[in-house]
């Protein structure tokens, strides 16, 4: 199968294109996915999977149930598998690392590491030319509609952590990825990303990075289910793992992750930032990369918005280290 994957129109033609694509592995690899990790894990309760998946996505926004209806009908895998692929992510926490890093001529760059299981169905960049949204590079697994990770034909770039949650959560809330891929679609500016941020809460809690490569301005937020903060830094570079600044009793591996990037990005020259190897460095740092058996680094990232230039791990794991790293052409004029 292809790895980077364009499809045009429609959410329903977009969604029947990649099912089209997919075939029949995406049966397959939804049950390697499942059984990689909430199974393994014993994250899920699978009676109440199969009892609330459907009424979960009878409240998707519509332009998302077309998309997975497209992609039901175009790879022959009933909606009910796909809809449960998607709401198993509410039973899953997510560890990440990632920072913004800025060059001598003031460029952002990012890196970032997705760290999950089942590192064979990952690696996929799809491309979508809506007919009615902003135009979108997203980054994970095939046959999916939803992504931590993407950028737009604005250059605006987003990608988020799982953050352990301060309070219950929020049921009429909108899952993260959910959040996030709908304003990939509908954002063009920082402005744009915090006016979301305001008007749709999510149901959880999350770290949200956020580059305009047309400005080259940048932010991380610390967002809660109805409320966030932006947080600020004097260095030319900031970095997260999966907690909040505040918190004084964080995972060790959070904590550990979060001091070695920031180790590593104080020692970095600026002058140095002038291709993606410094970086991909970092993020194939022994303390920073993920490589448990099972569990580890399935992708990762390495963009510059303002210039176009997009690094992405095609394969490979753990990711940053042994990746297929392959440089992604802008994809459109």
């Amino acid at each position: 199968m292809q790895r980077i994957i364009r499809a045009g129109g429609t959410p329903f033609e977009i969604g029947r294109s990649l099912g089209r694509l997919v075939g029949g592995s995406l049966a397959e690899i939804i049950d390697r996915y499942i059984a990689g990790g909430p199974s393994r894990f014993g994250t899920i309760d699978t009676d109440r999977l199969h009892r609330e998946t459907m009424t979960w996505f009878d409240r998707l926004p519509e332009r998302f149930q077309q998309e997975m209806l497209g992609v039901a009908e175009g790879s022959g895998v009933p909606i009910r598998r796909i809809a449960e692929w998607t709401y198993v992510e509410a039973c899953t926490d997510l560890g990440c690392s990632s920072f913004m890093i800025r060059d001598t001529v003031n460029r952002v760059w990012v890196g970032r590491s997705n760290d999950l299981w089942s590192p064979k169905v990952w690696g996929y960049a799809i491309i979508r030319d809506y007919a009615e949204r902003v135009p979108t590079l997203c980054f994970g697994m095939p046959g999916e509609s939803f992504s931590a990770t993407g950028i737009n034909r604005s250059r605006l770039w987003l990608h988020y952590h799982f953050l352990p949650p301060q309070d219950p959560p929020l049921e009429s809330g909108q899952f993260e990825f959910i959040w996030m891929t709908d304003a990939l679609e509908t954002c063009v500016s920082l402005g744009d990303v915090e006016d979301q941020l305001r008007a749709i809460p999510r149901r959880g809690s999350m770290l949200l990075f956020a580059v305009d490569g047309k400005t080259d301005d940048r932010a991380v937020y610390e967002c809660e289910t109805s409320s966030f903060r932006r947080l600020d830094d004097p260095h030319p570079w900031i970095a997260g793992t999966n907690h909040r600044r505040s918190e004084t009793t964080p995972s060790e591996s959070s904590r550990s992750r979060l001091q070695q990037l920031e180790h590593r990005l104080h020692e970095i020259p600026r002058q140095r930032i002038s291709s993606p190897d410094p970086l991909i460095d970092i993020l194939a740092d022994p303390q920073v990369e993920q490589r448990q058996s099972g569990y580890g680094t399935v992708y990762a990232n390495v963009a510059c918005p303002a210039s176009g230039e997009i690094h992405y791990t095609l394969g490979g794991f753990p990711a940053a280290s042994q990746g297929a790293w392959t440089h992604i052409e802008w994809p459109w004029d």
